[in-house]
């Protein structure tokens, strides 16, 4: 029955279809087979039990095969079922929950974004998002799960659904800080229709753990968590080791900037962001063309400008990365910036394949990973400007490019 349903497919939408099986089913069996081995779960497994126990979450001495832990109280809470499964089921189990997440977060956006899109292109752009993904889901890193429910947030706006987007934006926010980024820039383009209903959010998402535990356990928790946010920066550490963001390249670079400095850069790249898409929705362009902006430099700023950029963070980058890629194929971009977008896509493609082997803090020491995310969103940034001052694509007109399908080059 399988086969003759795969049959029926286009052969890039079964390719899609079996690499993702495939990669789900290699990453829950190595969970486990191997539950304490390249993982990160046993950290949430504990912090569930110490979160049920009342014992402090943000303490120093772990065990050797767990992590430190530094989500917010609420990621805490989450984590207690999972305390009560076995190890190994509880592993697989996660993993299946970020991978189902994320593939159902992307397929949500893809409905509500621009340009319609044939069954094989589809297919392209959940290959385009595999490879960002399977470092993540394998070490059962929270990521996956966090861009989901960013996707499925964006696609709730476009589908008028506004407390939904909140409340999925600040589920995500309790797990990893900097998805709010995205919220802001939502808030910025919305501010009528969703400034009010994310702050909301945020605050239930806040006031929720002291309803699962002692006020003052909770309390002291939270002061413990913010105390250990405000550490988490890692400026002067071993290349190899540090976060692998814009700071990187900067130290590389040997520029004259000192942390007070690449603040000012942040701050000012997130107006820069905000501007660009208010710009995009006060041009009167289509939502769904609105929402893909914000997408595109949410993620690249939370990756190249974000407090904690790891390897493993740049699944925050996939979906852009995949669209992006893919729009520049089908669209022609000038050739230059093509090579930008492609190159950004090899480079990330190279970083996934040396980590299989040993060695691999080598290649992070020279930040490609960052230049890649810089090339792409230096490319995407240049094409939005130059959309934005042309006369030529007015609302109506985008409004009728986005009722028809992407043409391309044969394969896009």
């Amino acid at each position: 029955m399988l086969l003759e349903w795969l049959r029926k497919w286009d052969p890039w939408t079964r390719t899609a279809i079996t690499i993702w099986v495939l990669t789900v089913l290699f990453v829950c069996v190595r969970a486990a087979v191997q539950p304490y081995k390249r993982t990160l779960f046993t950290t949430w497994d504990q912090a569930g039990a110490d979160w049920e126990q009342g014992h402090d979450l943000y303490r120093q001495n772990w065990n050797p095969d767990q992590d430190q832990f530094r989500y917010s109280p609420l990621t805490a809470v989450l984590f207690v079922p999972f305390h009560h499964m076995p190890i190994r089921l509880g592993g697989a189990v996660w993993r299946l929950l970020n991978a189902a997440v994320l593939l159902g977060g992307f397929a949500l956006w893809l409905r509500a974004a621009p340009l319609t899109r044939t069954p094989r292109q589809q297919a392209i752009l959940f290959l385009l998002l595999a490879p960002l993904s399977l470092s993540s889901l394998n070490n059962g890193q929270p990521n996956p799960l966090v861009i989901g429910l960013l996707l499925a947030a964006l696609a709730a706006v476009e589908g008028e659904r506004w407390w939904l987007s909140a409340a999925l934006i600040a589920l995500a926010t309790t797990v990893k800080v900097y998805p709010l980024a995205l919220g802001l820039l939502l808030a910025a383009v919305y501010p009528r229709r969703f400034a009010g209903r994310l702050l909301l959010a945020l605050a239930v998402a806040a006031v929720l753990p002291f309803a699962c535990q002692h006020w003052d356990y909770v309390q002291s928790q939270y002061v413990q968590w913010l105390q250990r946010l405000g550490k988490d920066h890692r400026w002067d550490w071993p290349l190899h080791m540090a976060y692998r963001d814009l700071w990187l390249l900067i130290r590389l670079l040997h520029l004259p900037l000192t942390p007070q400095g690449y603040l000012v850069i942040q701050l000012v790249s997130a107006a820069g962001c905000a501007a660009l898409c208010l710009a995009a929705r006060l041009r009167g362009w289509p939502r769904r063309d609105v929402l893909a902006v914000i997408l595109v430099l949410g993620t690249c700023w939370m990756t190249l400008c974000g407090p904690a950029t790891e390897s493993s963070t740049y699944v925050l980058l996939a979906p852009a990365l995949a669209w992006t890629v893919q729009r520049a194929e089908s669209e022609r971009w000038p050739w230059l910036l093509g090579l930008m977008t492609r190159m950004a896509l090899i480079l990330f493609l190279f970083c996934v394949i040396r980590g299989l082997w040993p060695g691999v803090n080598r290649i992070h020491a020279l930040g490609l990973q960052p230049q890649a995310a810089l090339l792409l969103c230096l490319a995407y940034v240049i094409v939005l400007v130059r959309e934005l001052m042309m006369a030529s694509l007015t609302s109506p007109e985008r409004q009728r490019r986005a009722e028809v399908p992407v043409a391309g080059a044969p394969g896009w």
